[in-house]
């Protein structure tokens, strides 16, 4: 008889320990479902911020990642790499943030007239402006690819001269919004 009872209470704590398994697994499915959605929320958000920023002409691209010529993509200060727009002017700055260069921040800061040339939406809802950059130092055809419902953007800079093409990844945000540090213009 005591044996049958052990065997009970074995059987029972066991099922006990299944059941609850079962229910934080649901709870953590649950939770990660809810996490992406607000994430989602989040982004379809930022991506409103951004159009609005563009289409007011006061806005700034700040780059997390850098390539040039085809190199290797490099991580970069995304509050020293930057494209800001504000109506028909713009600065545009590089920078390993290490000193020296032309803007003594380790690369060069610019400024200038831009004009927006084209502006197209692809079947998915990406977004791409085409902007003409004529600068002191920067003459090019830079093109922002903006993400559909977020403000994730690829920023391709095409020069009139020499072979040396940018291309950048970072985010579109409102000037207020995001702080970066500008070096000399010399």
């Amino acid at each position: 008889m005591k044996r049958i009872f052990i065997l009970t209470a074995i059987f029972a704590l066991a099922f006990s320990f299944n059941i609850s398994a079962q229910t934080e697994e649901v709870s953590k499915k649950e939770q990660k479902a809810a996490k992406r959605a607000l994430e989602a929320q989040k982004d379809s958000i930022a991506g409103v911020i951004a159009k609005d920023a563009i289409a007011n002409g006061e806005w700034i691209f700040r780059a997390i990642s850098m390539n040039v010529s085809g190199g290797a993509m490099i991580n970069v200060p995304s509050n020293l790499n930057f494209l800001m727009v504000q109506g028909d002017q713009f600065t545009f700055q590089t920078s390993t943030g290490f000193g020296g260069g032309p803007n003594n921040m380790g690369g060069i800061t610019t400024t200038g007239l831009i004009k927006v040339e084209n502006v197209d939406v692809d079947k998915h809802g990406n977004i791409s402006y085409s902007l003409r950059l004529n600068g002191t130092i920067l003459n090019a055809v830079a093109t922002l690819n903006l993400n559909r419902n977020s403000n994730i953007a690829d920023l391709y800079l095409n020069m009139d001269r020499g072979t040396r093409n940018i291309s950048m990844a970072g985010a579109v945000y409102t000037i207020g919004s995001a702080q970066v540090f500008e070096g000399s213009l010399k």
